[in-house]
């Protein structure tokens, strides 16, 4: 039975891929900007800083895209049925999601409409936590791939913006030269940027830090802290009372608390003695004042010096 899982998801990936290329058949019209559509707000940013002033984003979704009932906010949907792009993660939920919202908008509307191309950054992405085996235990099909937070590994941002730079002029082939040359001023950057963090987590390799959001690990791929998990159901944390038990027998030092995580969680850490509990976001969609995506990382630096102190 699991194997026939994956048959359907290989057959649902297909449907997807032949979608995408005739909607990039359909070449966006060459004066203006072009409407992106983008599902996490920290991929945005990379869309943003590739597109330039060739491109007009908006992001699709809020606050953890693991649940279950994961939508299109409704002040975008509109926005989303007349966009010339959407970019996902390759995240079955959010194509679930995009592919709804899709549907309602234009039922009714003019069937010539054309149908926005979908660019998916997660093509060549470094992941993590893959399963070894899909048939021979059941695997969630929307975490086949792995752990979907790939973005928080800043080595995948080069990844990202080259998908981006590709499905963009795709879109726009005058413009490819100008996408390809914003794509090689941010992986300077970023290389930059990485080369700098690398040597700023060095003293902070001995901590156990248990996140809240578990995407964190994919960050722990270039150095620094131990940072431990608790296995479960995906998106859904056991009770206060047992995760603190666990977090106990992992001996974590500190917990990064996502602003998402339910109030009682922080409630239960903070009354621990020797557990250091400190809010860090996961995104920068909850870093008043951020827009670019090296700034999450630089916030999580701050934090890791803010958990080392006495």
């Amino acid at each position: 039975m699991n194997c026939i899982r994956t048959a359907r998801l290989a057959c649902l990936a297909t449907a997807l891929a032949l979608a995408s290329a005739w909607s990039l058949g359909t070449l966006a019209a060459g004066g203006g900007r072009l409407s992106v559509a983008v599902a996490e707000p920290d991929v945005e940013a990379i869309v943003k800083t590739v597109g330039g002033d060739q491109v007009d984003t908006f992001s699709l979704f809020k606050g953890c895209i693991l649940r279950k009932d994961l939508a299109v906010e409704t002040s975008v949907s509109s926005r989303l049925a007349k966009a010339d792009a959407v970019v996902w993660t390759g995240y079955l939920n959010e194509s679930a999601a995009i592919s709804a919202s899709l549907k309602g908008a234009r039922e009714g509307a003019d069937p010539k409409q054309a149908t926005p191309a979908w660019i998916d950054v997660s093509r060549d992405a470094a992941r993590i936590n893959v399963p070894t085996s899909i048939c021979g235990d059941y695997v969630d099909p929307s975490l086949q791939m792995g752990n979907p937070f790939f973005w928080l590994n800043p080595e995948n941002g080069k990844v990202i913006a080259r998908n981006v730079a590709e499905g963009l002029a795709d879109l726009r082939p005058s413009k490819r030269a100008y996408f390809d040359a914003n794509v090689s001023a941010f992986e300077a950057a970023l290389a930059k940027d990485i080369a700098r963090w690398q040597e700023e987590l060095k003293p902070f390799a001995a901590l156990r830090i248990f996140c809240t959001q578990c995407g964190w690990q994919n960050f722990s791929q270039i150095g620094g802290p131990n940072f431990v998990t608790c296995k479960g159901t995906p998106g859904a944390l056991p009770s206060p009372p047992s995760l603190v038990e666990h977090l106990q027998e992992m001996k974590a030092q500190v917990v990064f608390l996502d602003p998402n995580t339910p109030p009682e969680y922080g409630k239960a850490f903070r009354r621990q003695q020797g557990l250091k509990v400190i809010e860090v976001p996961s995104s920068i969609e909850y870093l008043p004042g951020a827009r670019t995506y090296s700034t999450l990382f630089d916030n999580l630096i701050k934090a890791l010096r803010e958990a080392s102190k006495p």
